[in-house]
Formats: structure tokens, sequence, C-alpha cells
């Protein structure tokens, strides 16, 4: 099962900017550039509800950022997230047009309060560069190395969101950035881009929480013994609801199925199942992101009545097409099926 959270409020927070809120800009900035002999370095505050998440069993969480207009990338660089132990208001500002002091800025955490110093935590909590930018728990983070083909953020959080839900920790969000050392180097990182939560794409901040719920109960179906399959959905939608959770039946029969006595095709009833190792990928039609993809958290269920796959559309895009295909591994042989199933997502 893969559900999906998004962020509830975001901002940059500047050295050279140090009084300034950026809470309503559509980028997230994470830099270390120099301009001339000035060094800049911004991280990027994000926060998500994960009230929800108590008693679900999390085998996998990931930061996703999509990355737009980056600048000046170094072949390999890393990137971390911590927890961060002070709250912070998002604050109403933009980096150019709307300028505020009303929000988290590298000085303060709300309008006139500032982060507290390092001195005022436990040996295992760190305040940050300058003592300023941002407080978190450093003995918690997640990180992420690149080489440069990519800067899309898929960042492994799940011991942060564990430590949130099982109360350890107050959930205060996570802050982004360049490892410290590499924030007080001469090194030129350049300046990382990404869509937040104010953006008019569809790429806004999310948390990607996933686990395996497969169920598996053949009762009196019969296995294949032939990889010449077709597969459908019997109760398949063109429309879904947000915030909705739902079940598809997957059917699958023989491709060149034998009439019956009674002259009926057996593809009329389920029969058959498909194997423990069925999965189903989900992507954006138009832009080929793909939402949620074939992995051990995908996989695809039984019961007596046959396959059957659960999806959860909390917190996804609206008017959106999305594709659902299946693939499955039967007796050593991978079988991809893409009949152009789509549905829409619409508002609830």
């Amino acid at each position: 099962m893969y559900l999906f959270l998004t962020a509830s409020k975001d901002a940059s927070v500047y050295l050279q900017q140090p009084e300034q809120n950026t809470g309503l800009d559509g980028i997230l900035e994470i830099t270390k550039t120099y301009y001339g002999n000035v060094k800049e370095v911004s991280r990027a505050l994000l926060y998500f509800d994960v009230s929800g998440l108590e008693g679900v069993e999390i085998e996998d969480a990931r930061l996703l950022l999509k990355e737009t207009e980056s600048e000046e990338i170094p072949t390999e660089f890393s990137i971390n997230a911590y927890p961060v132990s002070q709250s912070w208001d998002m604050g109403t500002g933009t980096k150019f047009d709307e300028i505020t002091t009303d929000g988290a800025s590298w000085f303060y955490r709300k309008e006139g309060v500032p982060w507290s110093p390092i001195k005022t935590h436990e040996d295992w909590k760190s305040g940050s560069y300058l003592e300023q930018g941002g407080t978190y728990y450093n003995n918690i983070s997640g990180s992420q190395e690149f080489e440069y083909k990519t800067i899309d953020v898929e960042l492994d959080v799940k011991n942060i969101v564990e430590a949130w839900v099982s109360g350890s920790i107050e959930n205060d969000g996570i802050i982004v950035k360049h490892p410290l050392e590499a924030e007080k180097n001469d090194d030129d990182y350049g300046a990382l881009k990404f869509f937040s939560k104010e953006t008019k794409t569809i790429h806004q901040p999310k948390l990607r929480i996933s686990w395996d719920d497969q169920e598996f109960t053949t009762g009196s179906l019969n296995d294949f013994d032939d990889k010449a399959l077709h597969v459908s959905f019997r109760n398949f939608r063109k429309e879904y609801r947000l915030n909705t959770e739902v079940k598809i039946d997957v059917a699958a029969r023989y491709l060149y199925p034998a009439k019956t006595f009674q002259e009926e095709f057996s593809y009329q009833t389920v029969n058959h199942y498909l194997p423990r190792e069925t999965y189903y990928q989900i992507t954006d039609y138009h832009s080929e992101d793909v939402i949620i993809p074939f992995s051990e958290f995908s996989k695809v269920s039984c019961n007596e009545n046959g396959n059957y796959i659960r999806l959860n559309f909390a917190n996804w895009e609206v008017d959106r097409t999305y594709k659902l295909e299946i693939k499955t591994v039967l007796n050593g042989n991978e079988l991809h099926f893409d009949d152009d199933y789509t549905f829409n997502l619409i508002i609830e």
C-alpha cells in the first residue's frame, strides 16, 4: 500500500536574507553558492501531518521533491534531512515580491522569536550554521547522494517519521540541507530548486509512506500453467474521487480459453489466480511520472473470489488521468499487461 501526505507548510531560509520569510514562494531552495566573497546558504523547511499513521507498520517513507531550474550543480553532492526541533510559522512572504518577516527565516522561527541557540539543547540536538537557520535533531537523519544525472529528491526519512509517530520526538517538520561540512567549506554547490506547496504544477512536496498489505488466500481457484494470459479489471471505473479508498478486482484468464459444454467461454467466471509475485503500477498518463511503482509495496492480493488491489487516493492530484498496469512473474517469466486502463481523479 502507498499513502501520500502533502506538505502542510514549507519555506526556505537564507543566510543573506536572515529576517525575510518566503512561506508563499513557489520554489524551495537548498543552496551553497558564492557571489564574489559573499557566501549564500539556504535550507528548506517542510511540515507534514502524520497524525493518521498511528498503528501503521511503516516499511518505507520517502520525501519526494520535484526539481526545477537548479543552477551550477556539481557532479557529485549529497543532501541531508533532519527533524526540526522547534515549532515554526510558514509566513506569507516570497523571496522577491512580498517581502515580509512574519514567519520562519534564518534568524527567526516565528515573527520576532529567534531559533534557540545550540547551548539550550542537549548534546544530541543541534542548532546549525552560526547557531541559526533552524534547529534540528542531528541523531536522526536521512541522506541522498546525487551524481548529476538527476536531482529529483526521493530521500529515505523512515526513521524520522517513525520517531514522530512513536512520540519519541515532537513533529515540528523536516529541514533539508547540504551537510554541515559542505556549508562551511569553500566549495560552491550551486542552487538546488524544487517546487513548493505553493506551486501551480502537480509537483507539490510529498511524503510517500508504504507497507506490504498483500493478502493471499486462493481457496478453490487454480494456478496458471501457461503464460498466454489476458488480464483485465472487472469493476474498473473511469472516475474515482479524491480521498477515497477503493478495491479493484483483477481478472485473469487464458488468452485462448476453451468453450464449455454449455458453449460459454470460461472467462465469464474467475477460475484461476495470478501468483504472489504480481504487482501493479500507476503512472500519470500525460507526464508519464510514476506515481506508484512496481514494488514490494504494490503487490496484488487474492481471496477465494480472485485477485484484487486496494488504492488510497488521499492527497493525489485531481483533474489528472492515471494509467493502471499489471506485472506478474509466472514460472520464471515476467509478463507485463498494459491495455491503457486509464481513470480520472476528481474532487470529492
